[in-house]
């Protein structure tokens, strides 16, 4: 009995670290070597995250772009009223928003955040 307890144990903390995996993977066009490379060319005023303290996709968010390398800068509109005021301007509607600064326009992820339209901005 015991050690059919092991089992489970063992393979519920196998699924979580697989899904954890997963969810920090690159998307499923490039490989682990291609998105550092990526992230190496950004600096963190290139990408703008507008946030909030109680933003729990927010913080999803942060954590991918954190496991992937990728530097950006972190406006919090709860501490910073300068960040309200951009982000108002830009008549964003939920955090994350973020602002991707390459290339000649500017690129608005008004959705949330998404890996795969992420990525595609940079490269553009």
């Amino acid at each position: 009995m015991k050690q059919l307890v092991g089992v489970v144990i063992f393979l519920m903390l196998a699924l979580t670290a697989w899904r954890q995996w997963e969810r920090h993977a690159p998307p499923a066009d490039m490989s682990r070597s291609e998105m550092r490379a990526l992230a190496a060319g950004v600096r963190a005023e290139e990408v703008v995250m507008y946030t909030t303290t109680e933003c729990g996709y927010c913080v999803q968010a942060k954590r991918w772009l954190d496991a992937n390398g990728f530097a950006f800068t972190e406006c919090n509109m709860s501490v910073d009223a300068r960040c309200q005021t951009e982000f108002q301007s830009y008549q964003a509607q939920g955090t994350p928003f973020l602002v991707i600064h390459r290339g000649k326009k500017p690129h608005q992820m008004h959705d949330g955040f998404d890996e795969d339209e992420f990525v595609k901005a940079l490269k553009a």
